[in-house]
């Protein structure tokens, strides 16, 4: 009898464990993908645009494309959250107030860079071809115009004309 238990055991042991196996690998979420055309994009007002992927920009985490046109400058202004980029393509150049612009490292495609929120600074777009880059959020996205330093360079380029200021 206890040999017939012992075995009864085991059986529902392995039984279990096979089924825990076959769940295991059943794919329980779809892939998926989105081609560059399909991305809807959302225009930032005055040339920058944001193309959400995954997540939603108006109520938290989100990871998307920006675009901001070649020879850009934006305003000061800062984020209420971090956020964490990577540069696709073009060249795009960030600095803080009371830094010269002019001095900023140019993120070529590749770079990588983080910009705490609620802290004042200015993106730029070099001249000759638009920025792309990936960007992600753990919060919600929104833009908060910043106080103008006259001390700090609103450009990147000091010979370049400089760009209406945009609303982002």
């Amino acid at each position: 009898m206890k040999k017939i238990i012992g075995l009864g055991i085991a059986m529902s042991f392995v039984g279990g464990v096979f089924v825990a196996g076959v769940a295991v690998g059943k794919v329980t979420k779809a892939p998926k993908f989105i081609a560059k055309d399909e991305i809807k994009w959302t225009d930032l007002s005055g040339g920058p645009k944001l193309g959400v992927i995954t997540g939603d920009m108006k109520k938290g985490p989100f990871g998307g494309l920006m675009t901001l046109p070649a020879g850009f400058t934006s305003p000061f202004h800062s984020h209420s959250g971090d956020y964490e980029a990577v540069q696709i393509s073009g060249t795009s150049s960030h600095w803080l107030k009371n830094e010269d612009g002019t001095k900023a490292k140019k993120m070529v495609p590749g770079s990588y860079w983080s910009m705490p929120g609620k802290l004042d600074h200015v993106s730029a777009c070099d001249k000759g071809a638009d920025c792309v880059m990936f960007l992600w959020q753990k919060s919600k996205f929104d833009f908060i115009p910043g106080k103008e330093d006259k001390a700090a360079p609103a450009k990147a380029d000091p010979k370049a004309p400089a760009p209406a200021p945009a609303k982002m």
